[in-house]
């Protein structure tokens, strides 16, 4: 009876040992970054290349653009997120006699651009969602706001509506290291709106950005 209880002891210690040391890390994240949903905001300034259309018009780079940007990061690597930003572009060209609607004019022109994009992006990245380095590729679609304002002296040619858009990209995100917050954010992205007037039937670009990105959750 005396060595059944010393038995029965021995097989409930091993029982216990063995618990303690059960390994549950496959139940455990190594990174904050890789439980759940978590968050990156991302602001860049770059220059717009014309292509097609918007070249065109206007056939000199853009040193005028700023991109802004929020995301949703799952720890699958996909993101969604919201875009927006302002571009600009302006080239004066030299005097010349133009039709303007019903009078002949003789005038400089100043030819200006205005977009500012508003789009649902979704994102794919090829690292972890805490690594230092995380490459990715992105596609957005939504619509932009564009100004088209020709300016003949102080006669002016304008249309100004929204058109649908959309603007692949692939990009390159680098923190200061594993799980860190800052870092920065380089992208290529090329962007089609579907804007027509005059010499612009539709108006794509390359643009050509850098900045800072921040993740947090």
């Amino acid at each position: 009876m005396k060595i059944l209880k010393i038995a029965i002891a021995l097989l409930a210690f091993s029982g216990f040992a063995q618990a303690q040391s059960y390994d549950d890390s496959y139940l455990r994240s190594s990174s904050p970054f890789g439980v759940g949903v978590t968050y990156g905001v991302s602001a860049k300034y770059g220059v717009a290349i014309p292509l097609g259309g918007q070249a065109a018009y206007i056939n000199k780079t853009s040193p005028t653009n700023i991109a802004l940007e929020g995301q949703w990061n799952f720890p699958n690597g996909l993101s969604v997120g919201v875009q927006s930003g302002y571009q600009y572009n302006q080239q004066r060209l030299p005097r010349s006699v133009v039709q303007v609607g019903d009078e002949t004019v003789s005038a400089v022109q100043t030819r200006t651009l205005t977009t500012i994009p508003a789009l649902a992006t979704l994102a794919y990245h090829f690292t972890d969602a805490g690594a230092a380095i995380r490459p990715y590729v992105q596609v957005g679609a939504g619509g932009a706001y564009v100004d088209y304002s020709n300016f003949y002296g102080t006669l002016i040619d304008r249309k100004a509506k929204f058109s649908g858009a959309v603007a692949p990209a692939i990009g390159l995100k680098v923190f200061g290291g594993r799980d860190k917050g800052l870092g920065g954010d380089i992208k290529a992205q090329y962007q089609h709106v579907f804007f027509n007037y005059n010499e612009v039937n539709s108006s794509p670009s390359l643009l050509l950005s850098a900045g800072l990105t921040y993740r947090f959750y």
